[in-house]
């Protein structure tokens, strides 16, 4: 590995960045840097699996997850605590996410992770 110069430590290109009326602080720390890009890149990914995918609902309220017409798995909103409960197809157990975003990527990852298996 090569040793950086000690000034290009706290450089941030932000030109690497695509860009979007996204806003993206890239003043500050590395470590702050980083964490922002991470999320940043985080947000990226979210809304590309997110548009890799379509919802809709049934009567009751279940949410359905669907890519094509294979049926991913469903989550739908508890009346009691606000939470959201996640069902993904050949999952037995009903995990609680507190946004409705991270449940659908969770029916997502459960069902790329039984393709994959």
């Amino acid at each position: 590995m090569f040793a950086q110069p000690e000034e290009n430590l706290n450089m941030f290109d932000s030109s690497i960045l695509p860009k979007s009326n996204c806003w993206l602080d890239v003043s500050g720390s590395t470590a702050n840097i980083q964490l922002l890009l991470h999320q940043f890149l985080e947000k990226q990914s979210e809304e590309t699996i997110l548009g890799s995918v379509e919802i809709d609902s049934d009567e009751s309220g279940k949410y359905r997850v669907w890519r094509d017409s294979h049926l991913l798995g469903t989550f739908q909103r508890d009346k009691k605590n606000g939470l959201w409960i996640s069902q993904p197809c050949n999952y037995k157990l009903k995990p609680l996410f507190e946004s409705s975003n991270d449940t659908a990527m969770f029916v997502i990852e459960m069902s790329a992770l039984v393709t994959a298996a």
